[in-house]
């Protein structure tokens, strides 16, 4: 062995990753019993009635800005939101700050007419808001359920279909699941803890 290589280094690295791995599987077996009631039931039938499945109509909701047309909102244009009843991106629209490639991709897909929508991260609830307010002004009596999504989202709308085929379109319901960050700095800082005693 290398006379300057630590022991106590390779014990608290093997600490750490230990550490990372036991509560990542905490974190997924805590939360995989966590979804709706009505969820948990369900299950997916392959033969399922395809008038029932049709009869539920879905519009989507996608939640984009511009640096992601070009590869986000492009790959979702092109492979799951034409299978929704009806679809818009929500963004900000400048095109002063947009490349021409851009500019271009905007006038192939459908972006809500939403003004005052402000760019960043830090106001996505108003983006979002503003997509709810937008499909219940225009939309609210011809679909039976609204999904919101992110740019990042991938999503199985014949499945979505036959999961919202089972569910009352009628009730003040909404499904998903509270994403859950375990931060890295409680990871670190239980590490470092450890090297200390």
């Amino acid at each position: 062995m290398l006379p300057f290589i630590n022991k106590k280094y390779f014990i608290s690295i093997g600490i750490i990753v230990g550490v990372t791995i036991l509560v990542t599987i905490l974190y997924i077996s805590s939360s995989s019993n966590t979804y709706p009631i009505g969820f948990q039931k369900f299950q997916f039938n392959r033969a399922h009635n395809q008038s029932q499945l049709s009869s539920v109509r879905i519009f989507c909701l996608i939640v984009t800005a511009p640096k992601h047309y070009l590869t986000r909102a492009k790959a979702i244009n092109q492979t799951w939101a034409p299978r929704c009843d009806r679809y818009f991106f929500i963004t900000e629209y400048s095109q002063e700050s947009m490349t021409p490639e851009q500019i271009n991709f905007t006038q192939t897909i459908p972006i809500a007419p939403i003004k005052d929508i402000l760019a960043g991260y830090d106001h996505l609830t108003l983006k979002s808001t503003l997509a709810f307010l937008f499909a219940y002004e225009n939309y609210l009596n011809e679909f039976d359920w609204f999904i919101k999504a992110d740019d990042d989202t991938y999503l199985i709308i014949e499945n979505l279909k036959a999961f919202l085929s089972e569910q009352n379109s009628s009730e003040p319901v909404t499904f998903g699941y509270n994403f859950k960050v375990i931060s890295l700095y409680w990871i670190i800082l239980l590490g470092y803890y450890h090297l200390k005693t």
